[in-house]
């Protein structure tokens, strides 16, 4: 007769099953770990960062705007005259600092930064850590107009991309580590956990984020906030008044005055940019440019010192209501012109703090302007100079959210903000859009033909170049050949187009095998003195081998072709014709990496899909020297695709397309896709393969 485990019995059973059963998580959960722990790093490290960038500016400001100004008497009468020297003074330091770091020191640097996170491979060059901090350290301190914003999120930026290369983690997820940086650096600077990792998701990574993704981001600016708020207590960079609404009947004023700043927005946009362009053209040294730029801001100051630097603490006046409408007025225009001026013309630093400058300094005085006109729907001073803090940044960065969530957190998340906030934010977002649709950090970027706003599949396509998928054997005429000879290889070759050389292999022009057809239906007679160069296209579009996937495919419809022609080179003086790209090959080239980033976003050798499909990394041996895949026929012999190769040679290059007739070498990582005994019978020929 059988008994019935009673509870206890069964509790007792359960213990033991689970004592006996190790504690272990999947792969994809380790590693999410991992990746967890890897932002909380980046956050503490990015804070750290900050305050030693905090303390560097200090520094720099002790030598020149404090022990300089001393010596030179700029306190006593007519000394202010002297100011300009304080800021050339900076101005030598920095370029020192250029001399011992070309290329790497001087202008607005974040536009170059957000290039290299979302159109190259996110890795940032270590030494800018030490290299954005010091020379946006020297133009704070001698007074040069610029913020300390943008250095401090390239410098966060580079400690994220630093961690996620010493763990070898793929571009996309060091595009994450490196916006979590940034992030962690600006919510350090304002205090703002919210806001910073806004700015990461919003100005970093443009919007495209998935949800563990922003999970990363957010643990890492919350790390360096509570590491912040470990070493200096919770301390706000500004002291705002409470804020105060009269009647809801003032949104109209808010909204005006979103409308007024908006068109602000979109003018310094413009006049910043055409500052910056001005020095470019300037045919003198750049260190010229530099000292010239320098010179303007210290004649600016001896007017307005407060314009000096990012002029934090005038920011704070502005808050408490303690500034008239003329000087708040006469401040947002110095700023306007100095903080362009400064940047223009080299100095190294950023544009948020100008930005705060001039939004604070212009919402202050249109509320003074406006209550002359509406004097029941102002409220106070000090709420309208916070409320234009953050329309106007909205209006230059096209980042509203990142402005709504700087000013809640400046204002301990005050509810009544909530409402003027949105619609002074979003009125003046709309107007800057309507005048000027890119952003002070995509004006310059869009003026040289590049958006950071494309779709994933053509980010794909700009990092891959025509070498990796030109055909090199291809069937090419001289140009001398006769009208014949054109039309017998036209009618034998599958090329839709063919390219005419000279005697030296140069492309002298191309041969459309459409244009042909067009010839002969239209009756047009061939005569013996015809030849390929006279059926050709003269000066036909070409590529250079390092030219863009995404530069051909926009080429090719254009031109309305199906394939290109390749050179060495572009210039006065082409190089020689070296194969030809075509539609297909390219469409094979973006399927073939699509599934390699999918496959190298892990560390895992194997990635298993449906059905028993699965990704699996092919180590190339040595018996395999100098096979190819055309020769060894891995797909018609064992169904298996070979996506993409990573050369021994250059491991840090990472996976490209292969072409069929590229050549193996021993230690080549091949990505290959296919079923479980495909892949290791396909292993197995390649270990079994005799030179």
């Amino acid at each position: 007769m059988s008994s019935t485990p009673g509870p206890a019995a069964i509790a007792k059973a359960a213990g033991r099953i689970v004592r006996d059963q190790p504690l272990t998580l999947r792969t994809d959960q380790a590693e999410y770990l991992e990746l967890v722990l890897l932002a909380v790093i980046t956050g503490v490290l990015a804070a750290m960062g900050n305050v030693g960038f905090r303390a560097l500016i200090r520094l720099c400001g002790w030598l020149f705007l404090t022990m300089e100004s001393r010596a030179l008497g700029v306190e006593r009468a007519f000394g202010r005259l002297l100011l300009p020297l304080v800021l050339l003074s900076g101005g030598a330091a920095i370029v020192l600092l250029d001399y011992l770091f070309p290329g790497e020191v001087l202008g607005y640097g974040f536009p170059n930064f957000l290039e290299m996170v979302n159109l190259g491979n996110a890795r940032i060059h270590r030494a800018w850590i030490f290299i954005k901090a010091m020379g946006a350290a020297l133009s704070l301190g001698c007074g040069a107009s610029v913020g300390r914003e943008g250095p401090i999120a390239q410098i966060g930026g580079a400690i994220g991309s630093t961690i996620a290369q010493s763990r070898s983690l793929s571009a996309m997820r060091s595009k994450v580590l490196v916006a979590a940086g940034a992030g962690a650096g600006i919510a350090t600077t304002f205090n703002a956990p919210m806001g910073g990792m806004m700015f990461a998701l919003e100005i970093v990574l443009l919007g495209e984020t998935e949800l563990a993704n922003l999970i990363l981001v957010l643990v890492s600016t919350f790390s360096a906030v509570v590491t912040s708020r470990g070493l200096f207590g919770n301390t706000a960079l500004f002291h705002p008044a409470p804020f105060e609404v009269k009647s809801y009947w003032e949104m109209i004023t808010y909204a005006l005055m979103g409308g007024f700043l908006g068109a602000l927005a979109a003018g310094y946009i413009r006049f910043f940019h055409a500052s910056s362009a001005f020095f470019r053209r300037l045919q003198v040294h750049k260190w010229l440019k530099l000292g010239a730029g320098l010179a303007v801001v210290g004649v600016i100051a001896i007017v307005l010192p407060d314009n000096l630097s990012d002029g934090y603490p005038v920011i704070d006046l502005a808050f408490a209501g303690k500034l008239g409408a003329i000087m708040l007025g006469s401040l947002a225009a110095a700023k306007f012109v100095a903080s362009s001026v400064s940047l223009g013309c080299g100095a190294p630093g950023g544009i948020f703090g100008p930005t705060f400058f001039i939004g604070t300094m212009a919402g202050g005085a249109f509320r003074q302007w406006c209550s002359f006109l509406l004097p029941g729907l102002t409220g106070p001073r000090g709420s309208y100079a916070l409320v234009g803090l953050g329309a106007f940044l909205a209006g230059v960065t096209h980042a509203p959210l990142t402005a709504i969530l700087l000013l809640f957190e400046m204002t301990r998340l005050d509810p009544v903000l909530a409402l003027p906030a949105i619609v002074s934010t979003v009125t003046a977002l709309i107007v800057a859009y309507g005048i000027e649709r890119e952003s002070i950090d995509t004006y310059s970027l869009a003026r040289e033909g590049k958006s950071l706003a494309i779709g994933r599949e053509r980010r794909l396509l700009t990092q891959l170049t025509t070498s990796s998928v030109i055909t090199r054997q291809v069937q090419t005429v001289r140009a001398n050949a006769p009208a014949a000879e054109v039309l017998a290889l036209a009618g034998e070759t599958s090329q839709s187009t063919l390219p005419v050389l000279d005697n030296q292999d140069f492309l002298a022009g191309l041969i459309v095998t459409r244009d042909l057809l067009s010839t002969l239906v239209g009756g047009v007679e061939l005569g013996p003195l015809v030849n390929a160069y006279d059926l050709s296209r003269q000066n036909p579009p070409v590529l250079a081998l390092e030219s863009s996937l995404d530069e051909a495919a926009q080429l090719m419809d254009y031109e309305a072709l199906e394939e290109l022609p390749v050179v060495e080179h572009l210039g006065f003086r082409q190089g020689k014709f070296v194969g030809l790209v075509s539609r297909p090959s390219i469409a094979q080239a973006f399927n073939r990496v699509a599934v390699s980033l999918a496959a190298t976003g892990t560390r895992d050798t194997s990635i298993f899909w449906a059905t028993g499909y699965r990704v699996s990394q092919l180590r190339v041996p040595d018996s395999a020297q100098g096979k190819t895949l055309r020769e060894l026929e891995p797909r018609a012999r064992f169904g298996v695709s070979v996506l993409a190769v990573q050369g021994a040679g250059d491991p840090e290059s990472g996976f490209s397309p292969i072409a069929p007739d590229q050549a193996l070498n021993p230690g080549d990582l091949l990505l290959a896709a296919g079923r479980s005994a495909d892949l290791r019978a396909f292993r197995r020929i390649l270990d079994d393969t005799s030179g």
